[in-house]
């Protein structure tokens, strides 16, 4: 059966439905292949367990918690790699690397006076789920000595190279603390710098006419900063080399000339040999005043990539006395290779 269309063409029907079923059948098969890859990319990724020990210090002014996860792989003969954070609710406690046991432990004194619910989170790494522990009850107290804690969030960070990554710091005072602190970082890779916007932290703790104490914390933003690595220069190096090597030859061709063509006098010739000498010494210099002026920078790495820890420090200092956090936060830095 042939089908006339408006444009003037003839349409066989029962071609047109051949090729139709043809196209159903291919875009089957397209759909079953990326199904099967899809599938075979899920079998690939292997389950993980995370398991987190709880140890207690109340020796100091505040409960120093010592949170250890242990993060395994049935499936697998090796241990998982990643980073895994602590959480108590909405509290960011810090994140920490695994090592090759599967074995993350971070420290700190951030849980105010209570009963909290702690967790460890593994984040998954190439070819691992993500896995949640169970909840641990910590008790944590506080005393009575004026001082303050430092938190970080996020604790965990991630950069390519010539990039830069925030975290936010907040100081709180307790027990009448008021002063203020100042913060710093250490740890940094190579080419790589801490900002702190402010580097002095105001904090302070009021009491009103009725006992009630209160204390107002402050913040600041820490910022990362990497370096991307340098443009090749050596090109450019090799071109400007070049250059005093030519401005000798030139001249001096030009003057042998200039000597054989003249031979008049001598007096003629020797003149000639003097000038071209000194346009020699003359274009020499300017081209190594060229080349200082305009010599690019020597070549510059960049930061490297890998993982870091990178422990935030904090100090109050009234002249006499110099108070700092029972525990300082650390942050796990990444840095990857730029896209190109």
């Amino acid at each position: 059966m042939n089908v006339r269309l408006s444009v003037g063409r003839v349409w066989n029907k029962r071609q047109g439905m051949c090729t139709a079923v043809w196209c159903m059948v291919f875009l089957g098969m397209a759909a079953g292949v990326s199904f099967t890859g899809s599938a075979a990319a899920a079998e690939s990724t292997a389950e993980t367990r995370t398991a987190l020990a709880v140890v207690t210090n109340d020796g100091g002014p505040r409960t120093k918690v010592t949170l250890t996860a242990h993060v395994t792989a049935p499936e697998q003969s090796g241990a998982p790699a990643g980073v895994v954070n602590f959480r108590s609710g909405e509290l960011d406690l810090g994140s920490a690397f695994l090592d090759r046991e599967g074995n993350a432990s971070l420290k700190t004194d951030s849980l105010s006076a209570g009963s909290h619910q702690v967790v460890a989170m593994y984040q998954g790494g190439a070819g691992y789920h993500t896995s949640l522990s169970d909840p641990e009850q910590v008790v944590a107290h506080v005393s009575t000595v004026a001082g303050y804690t430092v938190t970080a969030a996020p604790t965990s960070l991630s950069s390519a190279v010539g990039g830069y990554v925030n975290s936010v710091l907040t100081v709180t005072p307790v027990n009448g603390f008021s002063a203020y602190v100042s913060l710093s970082c250490e740890g940094l890779p190579v080419n790589a710098t801490c900002t702190f916007s402010p580097v002095n932290v105001p904090v302070s703790c009021t009491t009103s006419a009725s006992g009630t104490e209160s204390c107002t914390p402050g913040s600041s933003i820490m910022q990362i900063q990497t370096l991307a690595p340098s443009p090749a220069i050596s090109a450019l190096n090799r071109g400007e080399a070049g250059m005093p090597r030519y401005v000798f030859v030139f001249p001096a061709l030009l003057g042998l000339a200039g000597l054989g063509a003249c031979k008049r006098r001598a007096w003629r010739n020797l003149a000639v040999g003097m000038l071209a000498f000194a346009l020699v010494m003359g274009i020499t210099a300017c081209a190594q005043r060229y080349k200082y002026l305009n010599h690019g920078p020597p070549g510059n790495p960049g930061t490297p990539t890998g993982s870091y820890i990178i422990t935030v420090e904090a100090q109050s200092s009234t002249g006499s006395a110099i108070t700092t956090p029972p525990t300082e936060p650390q942050i796990t830095l990444v840095i990857t290779a730029a896209s190109s």
